[in-house]
């Protein structure tokens, strides 16, 4: 089967990226296993390959036109770990970098510059690599842009946290009252849960569906929290206070804790991508 096939012809490199880039077609690395099914609906083909990582594919376009494959590492089998775009639909935008399936090589070289490597992928056409990027593409035999790939590969390329990265209390708070969402969720954990009422709230959706209509509720519940924020005084350690929680075969956490009108609000951060992230919010 020709899609099979195609799989093999996207491995991850092991170069070091400083252009770590999150996001294909509206879907972030990162997120929850069941989003890609929550909005593709039907997996078309799935399989586990023998290092135990799994693969599962969804069509993007009913003629197979244009599909789509997630990988969840044998790690982390709850999140996804690689992303992959594929196929020959033209000028469909894949959400990355301004690239078109059907792009010639000039255009894709145009937006991307020459690629490191470029290796030969037999009847598929060329593999480009660039270095220092978590990402390839996959060029036709007749010289069209066919897919892209992604890969989480930041636990090679940040290998230890910087604390410098931890966003300050004024930093964080700006961001999450901005009302721009495209920011907001810049800041926030891919599969970040935020707990409320004994309810537990996360992306069910691609990262870009939930920044243009917040079917999850994320976004209204840290315009909440935003709220609250707007209240506190981060000087005052009778309202807020932070510290860093560590446990056994955990990464370690930094915690920001908030106490308002006799509540208790918590935002724990993870680094991740390079960053420190939203992973929990307490209201």
């Amino acid at each position: 089967m020709k899609i099979a096939l195609t799989l093999l012809l996207f491995t991850a490199t092991n170069s070091f990226s400083q252009d770590f880039v999150t996001d294909l077609n509206g879907f972030r690395l990162g997120q929850f296993r069941d989003v890609p099914k929550n909005e593709l609906n039907t997996i078309i083909q799935e399989d586990k390959f023998d290092d135990g990582f799994e693969y599962e594919i969804f069509l993007v376009e009913p003629d197979t036109s244009v599909y789509m494959l997630f990988e969840y590492a044998n790690y982390d089998l709850k999140t996804i770990w690689s992303i992959q775009l594929t196929g020959t639909k033209k000028d469909f935008d894949c959400g990355f970098k301004g690239l078109k399936l059907g792009m010639s090589e000039a255009e894709i070289k145009s937006l991307m510059g020459e690629a490191s490597t470029v290796e030969d992928a037999g009847d598929y056409g060329d593999k480009w690599i660039y270095d220092n990027a978590n990402y390839s593409l996959e060029i036709s035999p007749n010289g069209l842009l066919a897919g892209i790939k992604i890969i989480d590969q930041s636990q090679e390329f940040y290998t230890a946290s910087d604390i410098t990265k931890i966003p300050n209390f004024k930093q964080y708070s700006e961001i999450l009252n901005s009302d721009n969402q495209q920011l907001i969720s810049d800041i926030l954990a891919p599969g970040i849960e935020v707990y409320k009422n004994d309810s537990v709230h996360y992306f069910h959706n691609s990262m870009m569906k939930e920044i243009n209509e917040d079917g999850s509720g994320i976004f209204s519940l840290t315009k909440e929290l935003s709220q609250i924020l707007s209240r506190v005084d981060p000087m005052d350690s009778l309202q807020y206070e932070e510290n860093i929680r560590v446990a056994v075969g955990q990464a370690t956490l930094h915690v920001a804790k908030i106490k308002l009108d006799g509540n208790y609000n918590e935002i724990v951060f993870r680094y991740l991508f390079g960053q420190y992230l939203i992973w929990e919010i307490q209201l």
